[in-house]
């Protein structure tokens, strides 16, 4: 019981801590917004390139990168998509490795070889990294329903497309399923600018 009461009094102490304009839900005749997608409001969102394109994983890729990152998008749709469609979008994947083996297994070489020209001794370690990258990019919690929905669209185009014309089914497909987290972060960029001017406005009647 001493260590619930301590817990509860913990908890008041966190909450009158927390900023009054973070407390703040109303009171003014407004409310404060809220991080779309369940979000939080310190979420880190890639900065907008030269392009006008978010500046993600997946930015300014070769034909050879593009088509290692649909394949790992894809692996973490079957590991991570956890619906009604679960045993069909794994049963796709492993179909689609098998279609295109030989295409994945030249783009892996590929990538690895402009690591090893591009790090030296040290391109291993640097690969892995930026691969941990790639996975996490395609796990973001906030767009994973709309990502696995593309996710499942695209294997099962990839079941209907020649192994040959796997680089340009990738080339199409890597935007695709990127797509789902970029429109995330418009949200998020477009909450912030609110939340910008929500506590502007709780500024001036504070006055």
């Amino acid at each position: 019981m001493k260590t619930l009461i301590w817990g509860a009094a913990a908890l008041v102490g966190i909450v009158c801590a927390v900023p009054a304009h973070a407390q703040y839900r109303g009171g003014q005749g407004f409310d404060r917004p809220l991080p779309p997608a369940g979000s939080v409001p310190n979420q880190l969102i890639p900065a907008i390139a030269a392009d006008g394109r978010y500046d993600t994983v997946n930015h300014n890729l070769s034909r050879d990168q593009t088509a290692w990152h649909v394949r790992a998008a894809l692996n973490v749709a079957a590991l991570g998509c956890r619906d009604v469609a679960e045993r069909e979008t794994v049963a796709a994947y492993n179909a689609m490795l098998g279609r295109h083996r030989a295409s994945l297994a030249a783009a892996d070489a590929a990538v690895k070889g402009q690591y090893r020209v591009r790090y030296g001794a040290g391109w291993d370690s640097r690969h892995d990294r930026d691969m941990t990258r790639v996975y996490n990019f395609f796990a973001q919690p906030p767009a994973q329903a709309g990502f696995c929905r593309v996710a499942r669209d695209v294997l099962a185009e990839a079941g209907r497309v020649a192994p040959e014309q796997f680089a340009a089914f990738a080339a199409d497909a890597l935007p695709r399923l990127e797509a789902p987290f970029t429109d995330f972060y418009r949200d998020y960029d477009a909450w912030r600018a609110a939340d910008l001017a929500w506590r502007g406005q709780l500024a001036s009647l504070q006055r």
